[in-house]
C-alpha cells in the first residue's frame, strides 16, 4: 500500500489530505471558541484551501501546472464547508465559487470536441462521449449513465439507426431465466422483510427497496436484450447482446466473417448471451466494447448468435 502511495504524484496527495486537516482545524476553533464558531470556521477553511492550492502548485511541475488542480481543491473547500458547517452556506462566497467552478468544468466539456463520427455511434456510445466530457472521473459517471440507459428500456424501445436488423434471441431461454429468478426474488423479498422487520423496521424497508430496484432492473435488462438487434447500415456495424455488450465500427473494417468453430475460435470475445455462437468476425482494427458493470474490450476477433446467418453475411459483405 505505500508502495502504490508512494508512485502517486506528490502534489496529488496534497490535494487529497487537505480535506481532513480543513475539517480538524475548523473543529479546534469551534471548540475553543464557541461564541466566534462561524466566523473562525470561515476563516480556517478558506485559508487552508488558499493554503493547499498554493502548495499544490508550487509542486507542480511547470510543464504540468494546468487549471484544473486548482478549481478541484476549491470545489472541495466549497463542499466541505457546506457539508461541515450549515452556518456557513449563507455567505455569498461558497455560491460565487461554486458557479465558478461549475463554469470552468463546463466551459472544459463543451471546449472537449466530440469524437469523429460522433452521430454514428450508437446510443450507449454517444451517451458516454458526450457526458464524460464534463467530469474527470469518467467511470464513474459511465456507471450512471450505464443505469439510466438501461432502466429507460422499461418504458421506451430504443432508437435504432436505419438499417437492415438481425434478431440474436432465437433459441435463448432467458426469458424463463429471468422469471425464476424474479418468482424467487419475490419470495425471497417477503420473508426477508418479514424477518429483518423484527430486528430494524427501517433496515426492513431498505432490504425491500433494494430487492424492488433488483427486480426493475431485471426487468429492464430483459427487455434490453429483446429490443436491442445487431444493425447493418451502408457503412457502419452495430453489434449488440442487449446492453451486455454494446459497440459499433465501419463495415469496411471487418475483415472476415465464418462460422463459428468452438477450437478455433477459442481466442474471440463471444458477445452472444444465453445463446450459443453461430458466426466470428475478424476485424482488421480492434472494436470498442461496452460491457455490463463498465466492462470494456477491443477484440479484433467477435464471436456472435445471429438467428438468419446466410442473410446476415449475405447483408455484411465484408471486404
Amino acid at each position: 500500500m505505500l508502495t502504490r502511495l508512494s508512485q502517486v504524484p506528490r502534489h496529488t496527495r496534497l490535494s487529497w489530505l487537505w480535506p481532513a486537516f480543513a475539517l480538524v482545524v475548523a473543529m479546534a476553533f469551534s471548540i475553543q471558541y464557541p461564541e466566534d464558531r462561524a466566523a473562525l470556521a470561515h476563516a480556517a477553511l478558506i485559508d487552508t484551501t488558499l493554503t493547499t492550492i498554493l502548495i499544490s502548485f508550487l509542486f507542480t511541475p511547470k510543464a504540468q501546472r494546468t487549471l484544473k488542480e486548482p478549481l478541484t481543491i476549491a470545489l472541495r473547500g466549497v463542499a466541505l464547508t457546506a457539508l461541515a458547517f450549515p452556518e456557513m452556506r449563507q455567505y455569498l462566497w461558497l455560491e460565487l465559487l461554486g458557479l465558478t467552478v461549475s463554469a470552468a468544468y463546463l466551459l472544459r466539456g463543451l471546449r472537449t470536441p466530440l469524437p469523429a463520427g460522433f452521430n454514428d455511434l450508437d446510443d450507449l456510445e454517444r451517451t458516454y462521449a458526450f457526458w464524460t466530457r464534463f467530469t474527470r472521473s469518467p467511470r464513474m459517471l459511465r456507471s450512471v449513465l450505464f443505469e439510466w440507459t438501461l432502466l429507460k428500456h422499461l418504458f421506451f424501445r430504443p432508437k435504432l439507426p436505419e438499417g437492415t436488423h438481425f434478431g440474436t434471441r432465437y433459441g435463448a431461454t432467458t426469458g424463463s431465466l429471468l422469471t425464476l429468478l424474479i418468482f424467487g426474488s419475490v419470495v425471497e423479498g417477503m420473508l426477508s422483510h418479514v424477518l429483518l422487520e423484527r430486528w430494524n423496521h427501517l433496515a426492513a424497508w431498505i432490504w425491500t427497496g433494494l430487492n424492488a430496484f433488483g427486480l426493475v432492473w431485471l426487468l429492464a435488462y430483459g427487455r434490453a436484450l429483446n429490443t436491442r438487434p445487431i444493425t447493418i447500415t451502408h457503412r457502419r456495424l452495430y453489434l449488440r447482446s442487449g446492453l451486455h455488450w454494446t459497440g459499433s465500427t465501419p463495415t469496411a473494417n471487418v475483415r472476415h466473417i465464418q462460422p463459428y468453430h468452438k477450437e478455433d475460435d477459442a481466442d474471440a470475445v463471444n458477445i452472444a448471451v444465453d445463446v450459443k455462437p453461430n458466426l466470428t468476425l475478424e476485424f482488421i482494427t480492434p472494436v470498442q466494447l461496452h460491457g455490463i458493470y463498465l466492462t470494456e474490450r477491443q477484440p479484433t476477433k467477435i464471436a456472435l448468435h445471429v438467428d438468419d446467418p446466410k442473410a446476415f453475411t449475405a447483408a455484411l459483405k465484408p471486404e
